[in-house]
């Protein structure tokens, strides 16, 4: 068909049209491009293509944040034929395009297919978080779960082998994949590097470097800690110089964020008058909205933005988020101090980005970035249609990376997509009951981990018939007719072994029985021990082979054989675990769950039953289930008992949380903590009942205001924020898994305890 080159007032690039061009032939497509190149803009077109129809489309994303921004994104071009579903919010769930966040659409693939029986295509937003250790599960499980009928658009940041992911996805739901690829930035990228207050080119730096010891290039003396806690002064000056703002200044800490904005806000002021003015009329206005007036985070954070400077994360409430958004995107704020999520959860590019390190904490451990990590925030430097050039400022530190590694992640390539496929509980029940053997059996073999080691398989295909043929050619062949050589090869290793036996003590006997008077009883053992050679060869003449003259040759050719054989089984077990990665984890899963009583022969029991509708901690949630705690506690227990299953502390600097005096808990909470760590004691998948901020969903719950609240800890207004809002999560979860309709209405009465005021206000800025 012909396509025009604009669309809604955007002239498209080549890839758009491609992109267009092969929805509009029905096939699925994977589309691989920079940061900020428009392939959004290709999701829309599709949008609306679907929307003509009387089919469904859904729209998924990798977090909250980003698919609350797509709901408001999309509503405003398509109104009330759009829908959100993220687990704690559900607004117009039958909508003809729903927003959801990935885990969602895969629990409705598994669980309810026919819920999804209409949708003509599923948009993968961010399929590159296929490759994440702790999520990427979840994306595959949404590809092979399902149907056939349904087409695919996946997006992603640039990634290596897009070819490859493309294929996979064929395989499974066979039909062609297409992919466009394209590496070209709408805005070109330059790469400034910060060292010693100057910012100097790539060239420039390793003159600078050339000749310095490695012992001399980065000592950690004072003077450095000092240079390195002030470095984004002499950054910002210079871009500000240069009239490189506005400015995204990446951190990997929000502490750090946080420090940094304060003392960027002290020491610089960067707006009008007139901004200033209407700064402060939105914060106010935000301020007076949300009730947040006592709130300290809200009064330090109105005195950087008056000032042109903000800070954005996870730990500020959703509120004081999407106003540093808003304020941003009318270009007010001059620099932005953000974390890593600012470049996946929100689509707001600045003519500069900056970072302070390249090092990271994963959860696990202190590591390097990733270059996909860093081509992803990269990405966002540069302005469509305002800016020629992206700036990107990069630390040499060489504490962290020596010159070598940091040109590696500049300028290197970027790591190809590998699988994390793992099996969750949830899945393994789902499996169980709703598919047979064989057809499990297909199922694990069709993730992205699979068919990545089916590459490997044909060379190890290879490798098990070349030890074959070599066992074949080098195995005793004897001439005669008739042999014994099997029976005969074990007596010769019998015999063999007692002879070794006989050596070893005659050896012993020789040199611990030296002396005239030992001379007689070592002849007499000496003789026994010829006595029993002679005997052995008697019986080997009792064999065919044993006769033979080419016995030696034989056994020789045997031996080898053997150890061939130990080389074989080796290379065809790798070659069958290869084949099969994921059918072992799931049978050592599925025996775990029939001892627990979760399964049976027949399929699922009760246990199994409610587990197979839970995605979050399942086995624990069933466990205290069928102990009776939540029939036992009332709402505020319940409310706090599911926010002890899902925190994760984060240890924080100061640890001012750990010196404050424990809470009192109530004694349901103490029985259920007891409980469950005595399980996980026992189950090494168990993680042991959270309880250090029980008290704070225990007053939150019983009708405290958000104020008064988080005086009684240190932790972030937005991490707060966010565990309320999984625990709302977890509890629909349950109330929609029960049958018990007391307990169902219970669970309703614990959902109104919590989502109120400042919480319920959060339901679309999570």
């Amino acid at each position: 068909m012909e396509l025009n080159v604009k669309y809604r007032d955007y002239v498209l690039d080549e890839f758009q049209i491609q992109s267009i061009t092969e929805i509009e032939n029905g096939h699925s497509l994977v589309l691989s491009a920079p940061t900020g190149s428009g392939k959004t803009l290709v999701a829309e077109y599709l949008i609306e293509k679907v929307l003509k129809t009387d089919k469904r489309i859904i729209y998924t994303s990798p977090i909250k944040a980003l698919s609350n921004q797509k709901y408001r994104d999309f509503s405003r071009l398509y109104g009330d034929k759009v829908g959100i579903l993220t687990g704690d919010v559900v607004i117009n769930r039958d909508a003809q395009a729903l927003i959801v966040t990935t885990e969602v659409y895969r629990n409705m693939a598994i669980e309810d297919p026919e819920a999804i029986a209409d949708v003509a295509y599923v948009i993968f937003d961010e399929i590159h978080y296929l490759g994440d250790i702790e999520r990427g599960t979840v994306w595959e499980e949404s590809i092979i779960f399902s149907p056939k009928t349904v087409r695919f658009l996946a997006l992603s940041a640039t990634i290596p082998n897009c070819d490859e992911l493309a294929r996979w996805i064929e395989s499974v739901i066979d039909h062609q994949v297409k992919v466009i690829s394209h590496n070209e930035r709408a805005v070109p990228l330059s790469f400034l590097f910060s060292y010693n207050k100057q910012l100097l080119t790539f060239k420039d730096l390793r003159s600078k470097l050339r000749g310095k010891s490695s012992m001399t290039e980065g000592p950690r003396d004072r003077r450095a800690k000092k240079e390195g806690d002030f470095r984004h002064f002499d950054t910002i000056k210079q871009l500000r110089t240069q009239d490189r703002l506005p400015l995204l200044y990446f951190v990997f800490s929000r502490a750090l964020a946080d420090k940094l904005a304060q003392d960027t806000a002290r020491k610089m002021d960067f707006t009008s008058q007139e901004e200033k003015e209407r700064i402060e009329e939105m914060v106010d206005n935000c301020i007076e909205k949300y009730q947040l007036h006592n709130l300290e985070t809200a009064q330090n954070l109105r005195e950087e933005l008056i000032r042109g400077v903000g800070r954005h994360h996870a730990g500020l409430l959703p509120q004081l988020k999407e106003l540093v958004e808003v304020l941003f995107a009318e270009r007010i704020l001059r620099v932005l101090f953000v974390t890593e999520t600012f470049a996946v959860g929100v689509n707001m590019p600045a003519r500069s980005v900056a970072y302070d390190a390249l090092k990271k904490y994963d959860g696990r451990t202190f590591r390097p970035m990733k270059s996909l990590e860093f081509t992803q925030i990269s990405g966002r430097a540069g302005r469509r249609g305002i800016d020629k050039t992206g700036w990107v400022v990069v630390p040499h530190l060489p504490r962290d990376l020596n010159i070598e590694e940091l040109q590696n992640l500049v300028y290197g390539d970027i790591e190809p997509l590998l699988s994390q496929f793992d099996l969750s509980f949830n899945s393994v029940l789902n499996l169980y009951s709703g598919h047979k053997s064989e057809e499990v059996r297909m199922i694990l073999k069709r993730n992205f981990a699979q068919f990545q080691a089916n590459k490997s398989l044909p060379e190890l295909a290879d490798k098990v018939a070349k030890i074959r043929l070599e066992i074949e050619q080098v195995g005793p062949r004897c001439p005669e007719k008739k042999n014994d050589f099997e029976e005969f090869m074990v007596f010769h290793k019998k015999s063999q072994e007692k002879i070794e036996t006989m050596n070893k003590q005659l050896d012993q006997i020789r040199f611990g029985m030296r002396g005239k008077h030992n001379r007689e009883f070592q002849g007499d053992v000496e003789k026994k021990f010829a006595d029993q050679h002679q005997e052995l060869s008697e019986q080997e003449k009792g064999f065919i082979c044993g006769r033979c003259r080419s016995r030696s040759k034989c056994t020789s050719r045997y031996f080898q054989a053997s150890r061939l054989r130990k080389k074989l089984n080796y290379w065809r077990g790798l070659f069958e675990e290869q084949e099969e990665l994921q059918l072992p984890l799931y049978e050592r899963k599925l025996e775990l769950l029939r001892q627990l009583g979760y399964i049976d022969d027949k399929g699922l029991l009760a246990r199994g039953e409610l587990a197979s509708r839970i995605h979050t901690e399942e086995i624990t949630v069933t466990e205290l289930y069928f102990a009776g705690y939540f029939h036992e506690c009332n709402e505020h227990e319940i409310n706090t008992l599911c926010l002890s299953l899902i925190y994760e502390h984060r240890r924080r600097g100061n640890n001012s949380e750990e010196q404050r005096p424990p809470a009192k808990m109530p004694e349901k909470i103490k029985s259920a903590r007891g409980f469950v760590n005595s399980l996980a004691r026992q189950h090494g998948f168990i993680k042991p009942l959270e309880t250090r901020i029980s008290n704070l969903m225990m007053a939150w719950s019983q009708g405290m205001a958000f104020e008064d609240m988080m005086t009684m800890t240190e932790i972030p207004e937005g991490d707060l924020i966010r565990a309320f809002r999984q625990v709302i999560d977890l509890i629909r979860q349950i109330r929609d898994a029960v049958k018990d309709q007391s307990l169902r209405d219970k669970l309703l009465n614990c959902l109104t305890c919590i989502n109120r005021d400042i919480v319920l206000a959060t339901e679309l800025r999570d």
